[in-house]
């Protein structure tokens, strides 16, 4: 269930399916002055280790086989969006 705090500084909010193909997750960063910078420093790195999950774990092939894109949305505290990832299949095939 959530929400659910993964760490000091980020909540899980939820995942949904929307159009297009869409696999979006949506966090709420809290507890920093400055949730775009936060943000913004992980956001090359959590690229890197999802295009490597999609492209090598065989309980993700669901994702690869339908092509499905994933998005990664962050809030902040007041639900306005900071930062967005969109991995498309031609990122991890």
């Amino acid at each position: 269930s959530t929400p659910v705090m993964l760490d000091q500084y980020t909540r899980f909010d939820g995942a949904s399916v929307l159009p297009g193909n869409i696999f979006q997750y949506q966090y709420t960063v809290l507890n920093t002055n400055n949730p775009d910078s936060l943000v913004q420093k992980g956001l090359e790195s959590l690229r890197s280790n999802i295009n490597n999950e999609l492209s090598t774990n065989p309980q993700l092939v669901v994702f690869r086989e339908n092509n499905v894109v994933l998005e990664y949305v962050y809030m902040n505290e007041d639900q306005e969006t900071i930062r967005s990832l969109k991995i498309e299949p031609e990122d991890y095939l």
